[in-house]
């Protein structure tokens, strides 16, 4: 899962100078299936799918727009609501190896990469 955002320059950065080089596409586009979900996205959910969802200690939070819903299920699931935020998960959703956050070397993004395709092929 890819916790990104329209105005998320790391983001772009990720994509432009980490994503497009040659030992990290052909990962990206072969090896995993890359789901991309805006936090900023400003849409509006149909009015069956907005809600209000209790985060505890009397914090309420109105998921109204696609935005909302993906950065609450971000926050509730990896707590965390920077992005890039990077979470490699198997098909039933169980997390695969520790997510990760920000700009970062390209080594390091293909480590991560790496060890999440190396878990799944031994454990599929």
């Amino acid at each position: 899962i890819d916790f990104t955002g329209y105005g998320c320059e790391n983001c772009r950065k990720m994509e432009e100078f980490v994503w497009s080089e040659p030992d990290i596409l052909p990962i990206l586009q072969n090896d995993v299936v890359l789901a991309s979900l805006y936090v900023d996205d400003k849409e509006e959910l149909p009015e069956d799918q907005k809600t209000k969802i209790d985060l505890g200690d009397g914090q309420i939070k109105k998921v109204k727009t696609i935005g909302d819903r993906w950065s609450l299920f971000q926050q509730v699931n990896f707590n965390n609501n920077s992005q890039p935020h990077y979470v490699l998960i198997t098909p039933d959703g169980k997390v695969i190896n520790t997510p990760v956050s920000g700009y970062m070397p390209k080594e390091e993004f293909k480590k991560f990469l790496e060890c999440g395709v190396n878990f799944y092929k031994k454990n599929k």
